[in-house]
């Protein structure tokens, strides 16, 4: 919690904080919180709004199965069965750069993320270009 907030919910330090503003200081703030508070309570309501006509229409859907004689479980299970499509992964990507590490190991780079270190090294101190190191 930040230190703001602990001077804001607390009124003994809010009263502290604002002892020298000045009452009109102290008004344009109250006003502004009160239209902060005015927007919540607008959105809190819209939000609860929605819900309302989500759960009407729930019981709606609910009511029509029933009427076909559909028990809204068995529904459930179908859904419950029903296989789930597995995102496929991306092929990795086949390595374009080859180079030679700290340890004396031969080390492939695809050419994405972090220029491995040797190569850097190597562009930064040897005048090398990224080109040297293709495979």
């Amino acid at each position: 919690m930040s230190d703001f907030i602990k001077v804001f919910l607390n009124a003994r330090s809010l009263k502290a904080a604002t002892k020298e503003l000045s009452i009109e200081q102290l008004e344009e703030s109250f006003n502004k919180l009160k239209v902060i508070l005015e927007e919540r309570y607008t959105l809190k309501a819209e939000e609860d709004k929605l819900q309302q006509e989500k759960r009407e229409k729930l019981e709606k859907y609910k009511a029509l199965l029933e009427q076909d004689g559909i028990d809204p479980s068995e529904l459930l299970s179908i859904i419950e069965d029903a296989p789930v499509k597995e995102r496929k992964k991306r092929e990795p990507l086949p390595a374009k750069y080859k180079f030679v590490d700290e340890n004396g190991e031969d080390k492939t780079w695809t050419g994405q993320g972090r220029t491995p270190s040797p190569i850097q090294r190597a562009i930064k101190n040897e005048g090398k270009s990224k080109e040297d190191f293709l495979i």
